[in-house]
């Protein structure tokens, strides 16, 4: 259940992760046509009342249940797993006295999809850390409805959403979407998802103009003292320094520049470090 690891498992590695190498070979072409992002005009997520996860508290697993207008199905086939996990670590799962969740029309069939966190609207009293992500929240999760059932569409960064737009696209398609800074404005990295046949995925992130392209390459330590610079390039601003023997988490690579776009550490500023100061 793609949506319950989602919640335990979020961690650093989150602002690493990615599509394959084919979905970001292609968002790389889709990209490079794309030169001004951040004035794009995009249509922002928005709250919705929809779901209502106290009524999935009053319903039991059952297949009419699962046809419940108030309870969507992702919600009750994770209630059960949420409440064996709560009660494990000694906890009550409850709901919290208001849901939240958001609206976006990815397809432009004028039925809104979902974007949801479960952790944000369900509580383990007694046992609070159960479904903590830590310092950079859990993903939320986009979803469908198709007929009486909800099918998932891709997991949004918690930094990109709720505050996530849906781009300008051709009619019939699923647009590109673009997140960054929890929706506030100005923001300095703008991470676009893409439509891959199958799910959302990052593919590429606008960092203040300079295009990283999603390549995820895991930890890697410093081999020198090395500055994580805004920009990639020796006359950029420097944002902070760091020893050698540092370890950081690669995310993508600057797309015109022998630069890896880095983050030391989850509270650290992100920025780039030249390719070759890095190794496994």
């Amino acid at each position: 259940m793609r949506i319950l690891i989602a919640v335990l498992t979020a961690c650093l590695l989150v602002s690493g992760c990615g599509g394959d190498s084919k979905t970001q070979s292609t968002s790389s072409k889709r990209g490079k046509s794309t030169t001004a992002t951040a004035s794009q005009v995009g249509a922002p997520a928005v709250k919705t009342k929809r779901l209502d996860v106290a009524s999935c508290f009053a319903e039991d697993l059952t297949d009419e249940a699962a046809k419940s207008s108030r309870c969507p199905s992702f919600a009750l086939l994770a209630l059960d797993y949420m409440n064996q996990a709560c009660s494990a670590a000694g906890g009550a799962l409850k709901p919290l006295a208001e849901s939240v969740a958001w609206s976006l029309d990815v397809d432009g069939d004028a039925s809104a999809e979902m974007l949801v966190d479960l952790s944000e609207n369900i509580d383990c009293e007694g046992a609070p850390g159960v479904f903590s992500c830590g310092s950079l929240g859990c993903p939320f999760m986009l979803y469908k409805k198709r007929g009486d059932t909800w099918i998932e569409l891709g997991a949004i960064n918690a930094d990109d959403a709720p505050g996530i737009e849906v781009l300008p696209s051709a009619e019939g398609s699923y647009a590109s979407l673009r997140g960054g800074c929890t929706g506030l404005q100005p923001c300095s990295e703008y991470t676009h998802y893409e439509w891959n046949g199958s799910a959302y995925t990052r593919t590429w992130i606008d960092f203040k103009g300079h295009p990283v392209d999603v390549a995820p390459a895991g930890l890697m330590m410093l081999t020198q003292d090395s500055a994580v610079l805004d920009a990639p390039g020796k006359r950029a601003q420097v944002l902070d320094e760091y020893p050698v023997g540092t370890a950081v988490v690669v995310i993508g690579k600057a797309r015109d520049a022998a630069y890896a776009f880095v983050s030391p550490c989850n509270a650290c500023r992100r920025g780039f470090v030249e390719t070759a100061l890095l190794k496994k």
